[in-house]
């Protein structure tokens, strides 16, 4: 009699799921940071960051799943790792983005060079 084959890990399959749905929210805050009317960042667009604060928190979260599904006994690893070749570079995709949002802010608003609180040079 053969022993029964391992199962897939439950968390594994939620770790996939999670960072699928982190990698949607990714795309919609790219394409939404990319668009003319925002990629000038004139204004701060709060939906923005607010989207990718919630991707990376997936990212995270799929992450730290996908560690844990990697340590369960007798259970397949396939999507663990999956999951964990998907969030960790998505997480540094994120940073990515969010470095060049910081860069275009930083353009659309230049440093003036005065205290912000006495109005006098700095």
């Amino acid at each position: 009699m053969t022993p029964p084959s391992p199962r897939h890990s439950a968390l594994g399959i939620a770790a996939l799921v999670t960072s699928l749905c982190g990698l949607v929210m990714f795309a919609i805050s790219a394409h939404y940071a990319h668009t003319p009317a925002h990629a000038a960042m004139q204004t701060l667009p709060v939906v923005l960051l607010v989207v990718l604060c919630i991707s990376a928190g997936l990212a995270l979260l799929a992450t730290l799943i996908g560690i844990g599904s990697l340590l369960q006994h007798r259970r397949r690893r396939v999507t663990g790792v999956l999951a964990l070749g998907l969030s960790v570079p998505l997480l540094l995709a994120q940073m990515s983005l969010a470095s060049w949002m910081h860069q275009q802010w930083q353009h659309a608003h230049p440093d003036t060079g005065h205290d912000d609180l006495s109005g006098e040079p700095a």
